[in-house]
C-alpha cells in the first residue's frame, strides 16, 4: 500500500528546508570559511616565504596540502565556528518562542537580544570543551588567547554601549581618549610583566617584545635580581658580578657595572656607555626602535600597494603607505623611547629627590621599571585615532592575562568556559542589535555571518 504525501506536508518540508537552508546551512558555512581562511591563510603564506628563502620548492606543494587538509580537523577551529554559529542559529528562534510566551522582555528587539544572548551562551558552552581539550595538546595559550581576546571585546562593547548613552551631547569623549587609556594601563601591566613576571605573557609575544625593546639580557637580569633580593647595592652577594660580561661586551671597565662601587648605577652604564645624556640616549633608542619597525611596516604597507583602489592614483597610495609605515614606526620607536626617559626620570633624575629617605635599590627594582612601563604607553598618542582604538583592543587582552592564573587545571578550563560562552554570547546578542558597537575584526566578522531578524 503506497503512503500519500499531501500537497500541504511538501510545502510545509520546503519551509523548513528553506529555513533550515537560510538560517543554519549558510551562516554555519560562512562561518567555516572565514574561520579557514582565518587558520589556514597565514601558515600557507609563511611556508611558501620560507621554502622559498631556503630554495626548497619542493617542500611547498605537500606542506601546503598538509596545513590545508589539517584544519579540516573536525575538533579545530573552522569546524567548531560552524557548530558554534549553528547551535546558535538553530537555538535561537525555539528560545524566542519560549520568552515570549513567559510575557519576558518589553518588544521584539529585547527579545531578540536575550534569545540571542541565552542561545549563544548555550551553544559556546556546549561547543567550547571538546576545541578546548583538542588545542591544549598544542599548548596552553591557544585557547587563553582567545578566550581573554573575546573577553576584552565583550566588555568593550558592553561599557561602550553604556556610556554612549551617557555621553551622548556632552563633551566626554572630546577631553577623555578612553582608547589611550585603555592603551597605558594595559602596557603598563605588560611592560612590567615583560622584567618581572615573563612566564605570565605568551612565549611568541615576550619574545616579540625582546627583539623590539633590544634591551641587554644583563640588564634585565640585573633588574630581576634586584628585585628578588639576590642582588643588593653595596654588598657582597650571589650576583654581585652579573654585569662583568656586559662591561666587556661594549669594552668597558668592568668596575663600571659593580653595584659595590656604583651606588645606584650611573646612567651612562644603563644608557650601553653610549652618552651620560638622558636625552640623548632616548633619542638613540627612538632612532634604533623607528628602524626596527620599518622593516616590519614597510613591507606591510608595500604588500598592500598590489590590491587596486577605485578612484586613487598609485602617487596617492603610495604617498598613503608610506606615511602610514612612517607613523607606525614612530609610534614603536616613541614606545621604546619613552619607557628609556621615565626609567632615567625616575631612578636618577625626579623621584631620589622627591623621596631621598627610600632605599636606593627601590627605585631600580620598583618604581623605575613601573615609571618607564607607564610611560610608554603615552606613545599610543603619536598614532591616528583610528588606529589608537586598534592598539587598545590589541594589548587589552594581554593585559588581562598578566593578571589571572594560567595554569590548565580543571578549574581554571571550566571558568575558562564560562568567560568564553559569555563573552561570545554579549558580542553576538549586541552585534545582531547594533553592529556598528562591537569593533574591530569581530564586528566585521560578526556582521558578514549573522542579520538582524525577528520572530514574531
Amino acid at each position: 500500500m503506497s503512503t500519500v504525501i499531501s500537497p500541504k506536508t511538501i510545502q510545509i518540508a520546503k519551509i523548513f528546508f528553506k529555513h533550515l537552508d537560510k538560517r543554519v546551512a549558510r551562516p554555519s558555512l560562512k562561518a567555516f570559511f572565514f574561520a579557514y581562511l582565518y587558520v589556514t591563510l597565514p601558515k600557507v603564506l609563511n611556508h611558501v616565504i620560507l621554502s622559498i628563502r631556503k630554495k626548497k620548492y619542493h617542500e611547498v606543494l605537500p606542506r601546503v596540502v598538509k596545513i590545508l587538509l589539517n584544519a579540516l580537523n573536525p575538533s579545530k577551529f573552522p569546524m567548531f565556528a560552524a557548530k558554534l554559529v549553528a547551535g546558535i542559529n538553530i537555538l535561537e528562534p525555539l528560545i524566542y518562542k519560549i520568552l515570549k510566551r513567559s510575557n519576558i522582555g518589553s518588544g521584539p528587539v529585547e527579545l531578540l537580544f536575550l534569545s540571542t544572548l541565552v542561545s549563544s551562551f548555550i551553544s559556546s558552552y556546549a561547543s567550547f570543551p571538546n576545541f578546548q581539550n583538542h588545542i591544549l595538546t598544542y599548548g596552553r595559550y591557544y585557547t587563553l588567547d582567545l578566550t581573554l581576546l573575546v573577553c576584552t571585546r565583550a566588555l568593550d562593547t558592553a561599557f561602550s554601549s553604556v556610556l554612549s548613552k551617557y555621553s551622548e551631547g556632552t563633551k566626554l569623549g572630546k577631553y577623555v581618549d578612553g582608547n589611550a587609556v585603555l592603551f597605558i594601563v594595559s602596557s603598563s601591566f605588560i611592560m612590567f610583566s615583560w622584567f618581572f613576571r615573563p612566564h605570565a605573557l605568551p612565549p611568541s609575544y615576550r619574545k616579540w617584545i625582546t627583539s623590539a625593546a633590544n634591551m641587554d639580557q644583563e640588564i634585565i637580569d640585573a633588574l630581576k635580581y634586584l628585585r628578588d633580593g639576590t642582588l643588593v647595592y653595596g654588598e657582597n652577594c650571589e650576583h654581585e658580578k652579573v654585569l662583568e660580561t656586559y662591561c666587556e661586551k661594549y669594552g668597558v671597565d668592568k668596575s663600571q657595572g659593580s653595584l659595590i662601587l656604583n651606588q645606584p648605577l650611573d646612567c651612562r652604564t644603563v644608557h650601553a656607555f653610549k652618552t651620560d645624556s638622558c636625552e640623548l640616549h632616548a633619542l638613540w633608542r627612538f632612532a634604533r626602535g623607528f628602524s626596527f619597525a620599518m622593516k616590519i611596516y614597510g613591507p606591510l604597507n608595500g604588500l598592500m600597494l598590489l590590491f587596486p583602489v577605485k578612484n586613487q592614483k598609485m602617487t596617492q597610495r603610495l604617498l598613503y603607505a608610506l606615511k602610514s609605515a612612517m607613523r607606525s614606526s614612530a609610534f614603536l620607536g616613541a614606545f621604546i623611547s619613552f619607557y628609556w626617559y621615565g626609567v632615567c626620570l625616575a631612578r636618577k633624575r625626579v623621584l631620589p629627590k622627591l623621596f631621598p629617605g627610600e632605599p636606593m635599590t627601590k627605585w631600580d627594582n620598583t618604581y623605575a621599571p613601573t615609571a618607564g612601563s607607564i610611560a610608554c604607553g603615552f606613545s599610543s598618542l603619536v598614532e591616528s585615532v583610528q588606529r589608537r582604538k586598534e592598539l587598545a583592543l590589541f594589548v587589552a587582552p594581554r593585559a588581562l592575562g598578566t593578571i589571572i592564573p594560567s595554569e590548565p587545571t580543571l578549574r581554571n578550563l571550566k571558568i575558562e568556559s564560562v568567560v568564553f560562552s559569555i563573552s561570545l554570547a554579549v558580542l553576538v546578542a549586541y552585534s545582531k542589535a547594533n553592529p556598528k558597537l562591537v569593533r574591530g575584526i569581530f564586528g566585521k566578522g560578526l556582521k558578514q555571518v549573522f542579520s538582524i531578524d525577528s520572530y514574531q
